[in-house]
C-alpha cells in the first residue's frame, strides 16, 4: 500500500473504476442520456446495473462505452490523462476531502469563486456576484442535492485524481455530489467513499 493513500484504503483495479464513472452517470441528468446510449451499443444498461468485474468482455464493453460517452483516454476531458495510475478505493476522512478541489473547469471555476474548492461553494452563492451565464445554467440543484444527501449516512463513489503523496487532489467524478456535501454543511457528517487514482503524471492532464 502506497504510503501517501489514506489509511484503509485498498488497492483496486482500473475496471472497477471504470464501472463506478458509468454508475455515478448512467441516471445523471446531464450525462444519463449519453452514458446509457453508449452502454446499449455494447450489451445494454446491465452492463452497470448487474456487472460482472470479473468478464474480461464486460470490462472491455464499459471502457469502450465510457470511450463513447465520455472520452475515457481519448481526449477531451481527458486530454493528457496518465498511463500509469495507481488506483485505491476507501473514505475519505474529513481533512482530505478538503482538500479536493474541482476540475479547471470554466463553471466550477466560477461557482467556487475561482478558488475550485467546494467548500467556497456556499459563499459564492450568497454573494450574488455569480456571472449570468453561471445562473441561467442554474444553480438550484446544490440546494436540493445537499437536502437529498441530509439524509444519507454515506456518500459515494467519488473519483479523486492526486499526485504522489496527495498534494494536490481534484476531482474526476462526482462534483454534483461533492458540491451537495459541502453546500449542506455534511462534510463532517457523513462518509464520504471515493476511488483514488494516484500518477506522477497527473499534472500532464489538462483538467489538473
Amino acid at each position: 500500500m502506497s504510503p501517501a493513500v489514506p489509511s484503509g484504503f485498498r488497492p483496486v483495479g482500473e475496471p472497477e473504476v471504470v464501472l463506478a464513472f458509468l454508475r455515478g452517470e448512467i441516471d445523471s441528468e446531464r450525462f444519463g442520456a449519453g452514458v446509457r446510449a453508449a452502454l446499449a451499443e455494447v450489451g445494454g444498461s446491465r452492463l452497470v446495473r448487474h456487472p460482472d468485474l470479473d468478464s474480461d468482455l464486460e470490462n472491455l464493453a464499459r471502457e469502450r462505452a465510457l470511450a463513447t460517452a465520455r472520452g475515457w483516454r481519448e481526449g477531451g476531458m481527458f486530454e493528457g490523462f496518465p498511463e500509469r495510475v495507481d488506483w485505491y478505493h476507501g473514505v475519505l476522512p474529513p481533512d482530505v476531502l478538503a482538500r479536493v478541489r474541482y476540475i479547471d473547469y470554466s463553471y466550477w471555476n466560477e461557482l467556487s469563486g475561482g478558488s475550485r474548492r467546494p467548500a467556497d461553494v456556499p459563499a459564492t452563492l450568497r454573494s450574488g456576484r455569480l456571472p449570468q451565464w453561471v445562473t441561467e445554467l442554474g444553480t438550484d440543484w446544490c440546494f436540493q442535492l445537499a437536502a437529498l444527501l441530509a439524509g444519507a449516512e454515506s456518500v459515494g463513489d467519488l473519483i479523486v485524481m492526486a499526485a504522489p503523496g496527495l498534494e494536490r487532489l481534484v476531482v474526476l467524478e462526482g462534483h454534483a455530489r461533492l458540491t451537495g456535501v459541502f453546500v449542506g454543511g455534511l462534510e463532517k457528517r457523513v462518509t464520504v467513499r471515493a476511488y483514488v487514482g494516484v500518477s506522477a503524471a497527473v499534472d500532464r492532464w489538462g483538467c489538473f
